[in-house]
Formats: structure tokens, sequence, C-alpha cells
């Protein structure tokens, strides 16, 4: 559990009697107090449901050029990549910075242990709701919008990692309502 509940897991603690080391009693019914003290007793199960519209369980193969390897030719990876993210036109701009080449079986390889540069895009629109958190119950602001995530590579010309970066950053700016992160590569 995260830092954002350290002052709910202070407060089960200053229920407990002073210099004890038993188990804290039972937060009052209907507190947030209580709510967390059984989401940390595990007696709440989280759910996020998917939309079908996701496509989950949908993957596509791509290749990228590592940049492990410099971007040069010959070091083809194959990598995977949602459907979702591939067909969202929206994104096209950033997909083309991203590199990606057509997967060739015959000559492109899958290398064990490789997890490619990532560019995760939230298209957060402009609509937002006010969903009750599943563990404490208190009303929070959510964007409503999309995530696409996109494995990016080396090319011919940008061979340093930066530089795609900041070529996908000025695609997703075009856009005008997304946000990006990366994931640098691991080999």
């Amino acid at each position: 559990m995260a830092k954002r509940f350290s002052r709910l897991k202070y407060a089960l603690t200053t229920l407990r009697t002073p210099n004890s080391t038993a188990a804290a009693p039972d937060a009052p019914t209907g507190t947030i107090a209580k709510k967390f003290q059984d989401y940390a007793a595990g007696k709440v199960k989280l759910v996020y449901p998917r939309d079908e519209s996701s496509l989950p369980k949908e993957i596509l193969k791509v290749s990228v050029l590592p940049f492990y390897f410099g971007g040069l030719a010959g070091n083809e990876t194959i990598v995977a990549q949602s459907k979702r993210a591939d067909i969202e036109t929206t994104m096209n701009g950033v997909q083309t910075n991203c590199n990606q080449i057509t997967v060739n079986y015959e000559t492109h390889k899958v290398l064990r242990g490789f997890i490619p540069a990532k560019a995760t895009v939230f298209d957060y629109g402009t609509g937002t709701t006010n969903p009750p958190s599943q563990i404490t119950g208190v009303r929070y602001t959510k964007r409503n919008g999309a995530s696409y995530t996109f494995p990016y590579g080396a090319s011919a010309t940008e061979k340093a990692e930066g530089a795609v970066r900041k070529d996908i950053a000025a695609a997703v700016v075009t856009l005008g309502t997304a946000s990006v992160s990366f994931t640098s590569e691991k080999y």
C-alpha cells in the first residue's frame, strides 16, 4: 500500500491501547477508516471491469530496431502491441514516430529477455466523472479517456532514444488532449 494511505494506517494504529502490540480493534462502522481496514484485511475485492471496446487479448506483432544495437539494420526484433492501439486512427502520427516495422518472420528475431521501449499515450478528452473509491468510499474526480501503449525503437536516421522520444512527444502535442509517458527498453 502506497504512501497515499499512510494517514489511514496511522489512524488504525491510534485505535490500539498505548504500548500494545495487539491488532487494532475494529474502526467504527461506516467510517473511511473501517472501509480501509476491511480493504487492508483482504475483505474487499477490487473490481476494474474492462470494456469490450478495449479489445482485450487481441495482440499484434510488430518489429522495432532496439536502441541497444545502435539502430543497426539486421537487428529487427519482434515485439507485441495491442490491436486497439494499432487501429486507433487518431494515434497514427504517434505510431509513425515509433519507427515500427512490418514483421518479417524469416529475418526478424524474437529476443529472450528483451523489453522494448514503450510510449504510453493517455487521450483524456474533456469529460470527468466522480465515482466513489473502492477502497475508502470517498468520491474523487476521474478523467474519462483511453490509454494506448506503443513499442518504439530506433530508425535509420534517429538512433538515440531521446531523439525518438522527442518526435513522439511532438506528435502527442498535436493531439491537443493527450499526455505521454515513456519506459526505456531493457535487455
